[in-house]
């Protein structure tokens, strides 16, 4: 029996989050060491105290109202600036994690993977974004979750990628104008993406309210709630109307920063080229039309974005795609070159396209205050 035995296959389960979490936990380390420098150096300003959520969806955002009400919880132990920051850390830290995970998942070596992470975690915009507790960030983070969720419509199209592709547009809703402006045109995917939808109005309407619950969920919660607090539709509607005005800015300026600080964008597009019966020509037109849009919009509408949102937005998205997708193995040493060159020419750039005090808020290294050295 114990030759027998011995002669047997062992069966080791797979720890599949060891790794993943020991990857959340060193990019949380590397964000609360710069954050804190950050804030330690004084250049990240202090923000008001925390205030209600309908009050930030009159102001575009119900989803950064909701973070300011989360951190508002530990206002006395830290200041609102410090909350926002450790929020979002978080965030970013579990978004490493199961981007990592994806990427194995999706058949990439293991030390591709890791050098893909390491190269995303030193992009200076996406750092920038994340340690400035920005509105920005609710922005990529909704624009990174749409792209496997479209993915998903596509590829499968089976009621469950249905529910999870309409879980996440209320994200977009709750992120400001700017990109609740998409969601029409998105929910048309869901009945879109169906052969029996297109043939059948009854499908198509049946397909069509799955997809918009969840959105209208949200928006009868928040009217109901705007109701009982005195607040008109007009009030609500207001930030929308906002964002459409008429204002013309640049934008060579934000699509020449997408080019050179975010060209992982080229792998997707040379992906959707290839003839591959696991390429999603629709999923990858879309890593390049939201932040498109974002541009663009943003040089006619008051969306009142920063410039070099959009190239954020687009390396969110690459990478959302890049979670989804499996690609050829002489492609992964593509993005990552691709990533090394965004990131190299993000920090040549970065006088030109960061926040004041950035990057002079980076050294010396004195954590929250606490000065090492």
């Amino acid at each position: 029996m114990s030759a027998m035995s011995a002669s047997l296959p062992r069966i080791v389960p797979k720890k599949t989050w060891v790794r993943p979490a020991a990857i959340g936990l060193l990019t949380a380390m590397v964000l609360l060491l710069l954050g804190g420098n950050l804030a330690g150096n004084g250049a990240l300003e202090r923000s008001v105290a925390a205030q209600d959520m309908l009050l930030r969806w009159e102001q575009g955002s119900l989803l950064q109202g909701l973070i300011d009400w989360l951190a508002g919880w530990f206002i006395g132990v830290v200041d609102q600036r410090t909350a926002l920051a450790l929020i979002y850390i978080t965030v970013a830290a579990v978004g490493a994690a199961a981007l990592f995970r994806q990427l194995r998942t999706s058949d990439w070596p293991l030390v591709p993977a890791v050098l893909a992470l390491l190269l995303v975690v030193s992009h200076p915009m996406l750092l920038q974004t994340v340690t400035t507790a920005g509105p920005e960030f609710l922005i990529v983070i909704a624009t990174a979750l749409l792209i496997p969720g479209r993915r998903g419509l596509e590829a499968v199209g089976d009621a469950q990628s249905v529910i999870n592709y309409g879980l996440i547009l209320p994200l977009l809703l709750m992120a400001g104008p700017s990109l609740a402006a998409l969601i029409p045109f998105l929910l048309l995917a869901v009945p879109l993406s169906d052969p029996e939808a297109r043939r059948r109005p009854r499908a198509f309407l049946a397909m069509l309210l799955v997809g918009i619950v969840p959105v209208l969920i949200i928006v009868l919660g928040v009217v109901v709630i705007a109701a009982r607090s005195g607040i008109g539709p007009g009030a609500l509607i207001a930030p929308f109307m906002r964002a459409f005005e008429a204002q013309q800015s640049s934008l060579m300026g934000p699509v020449a920063l997408m080019a050179l600080s975010a060209p992982v964008g080229f792998a997707v597009l040379l992906h959707a080229l290839i003839p591959d019966r696991r390429r999603k020509v629709f999923t990858s037109a879309m890593v390049a039309v939201v932040p498109l849009y974002l541009a663009v919009g943003n040089s006619l509408f008051a969306f009142n974005l920063s410039p070099w949102l959009p190239a954020v937005a687009l390396m969110a998205a690459a990478l959302g795609w890049l979670a989804a997708t499996r690609i050829r193995s002489w492609m992964h040493w593509l993005v990552l070159l691709l990533l090394l060159a965004g990131s190299a020419a993000s920090w040549w750039l970065a006088p030109h396209w960061s926040q004041p005090g950035w990057l002079d808020g980076l050294m010396p290294i004195q954590l929250f205050g606490w000065q090492v050295g």
